[in-house]
């Protein structure tokens, strides 16, 4: 591992947390109205004075650009603010729901890792055959399919004609006196966890296709035929190794993505996670809130992409982390 070129990528990873910062919060700041004039418009219109204290409460009569600085200096310091429709530090209330988004998203990011990883390197390994051509279709369908279609069709099918799943929420009625069970929650987490999947399989299944038709043709592949060995254990011991490396970084990515991109599907479901605060923060302007968001969002991105960076040597020590050529 280079110095220099952990020194870079520290600093490249700090400009870009600061520009997006930056950004969000001119975008968030731009947005038309706020908490007070969208939950109560009446007091906001009839008692000026309600709308004066609330702005001064929350640093809202102060210029753009001095709730900036404040905004940076705060973060700086460790402190995201606090949360003007539920009354907590914006960490406690990230840090909860997080808690509920990674219920559903770490299986549903497995499991698209597992399947499209397992189908991708059998279709790129047998591209042209009638096989390939059918996957390849199926996947098409999949990934033009929107997410929220998706969720739609496994709540009225599965959920209301079937009757196999709860239409929604995270927990039953029962938990009130009985306290919430694992089953339980598993169980009203299904389907939103097939929904997801669904969703992130095709991303997975398009990379390790194209991957694994870049590996098939390389010498080594054709020399370990030469010398007589089978094609699963050429496809396992040599063709998979090699073409997983992109996929590393396709699986930081998608963990860091798949919590913004579960709005949807959590607002749909009923389920308390990122997806669902972001929707509620948005519809309520709860300027504070939903600058932690997305600040969580850029941190979480960010550091993917360096534990991604960082992990190639662990599949393939030839690959040096820094090293170029």
């Amino acid at each position: 591992m280079r110095i220099e070129y952990l020194a870079w990528r520290i600093f490249y990873s700090l400009l870009a947390f600061v520009i997006s910062v930056t950004l969000s919060f001119v975008l968030l700041h731009a947005m038309p109205g706020d908490y007070l004039h969208v939950i109560l418009p009446h007091l906001a219109e009839k008692n000026p004075l309600a709308t004066e204290l609330f702005r001064e409460q929350f640093g809202l009569d102060k210029s753009l650009f001095e709730q900036y600085v404040l905004y940076v200096l705060n973060v700086l310091q460790g402190n995201w603010g606090y949360s003007i429709q539920y009354g907590l530090p914006v960490t406690e209330v990230i840090l909860e729901k997080l808690s509920w988004t990674a219920v559903i998203l770490l299986p549903a990011t497995l499991l698209s890792i597992f399947i499209g990883v397992l189908i991708g390197s059998y279709s790129g390994w047998t591209s042209g055959s009638l096989g390939d051509s059918f996957i390849f279709k199926i996947m098409i369908f999949l990934g033009a399919v929107p997410s929220y279609w998706w969720a739609i069709f496994l709540i009225l099918v599965l959920g209301f004609y079937l009757d196999l799943f709860p239409l929604g929420g995270y927990m039953s009625i029962t938990a009130l006196d009985e306290g919430m069970k694992l089953h339980d929650v598993l169980y009203h987490a299904a389907l939103p966890i097939v929904a997801l999947t669904l969703t992130t399989v095709p991303g997975v299944y398009y990379l390790m296709r194209n991957s694994m038709l870049m590996i098939v043709g390389q010498d080594y592949i054709l020399a370990a035929r030469s010398k007589g060995l089978s094609e699963i254990e050429i496809l396992l011991r040599h063709a998979l190794k090699n073409a997983m490396l992109p996929m590393i970084t396709l699986f930081a990515m998608e963990l860091a993505h798949v919590i913004m991109g579960s709005i949807f599907i959590e607002t749909i479901f009923s389920w308390p996670g990122m997806g669902f605060l972001t929707f509620e923060a948005l519809r309520v302007r709860d300027l504070p809130l939903l600058q932690g968001i997305f600040l969580m969002d850029t941190l979480i991105i960010i550091l993917a992409n360096i534990a991604a960076d960082f992990s190639y040597p662990l599949i393939d020590p030839r690959a040096k982390v820094g090293e170029i050529g």
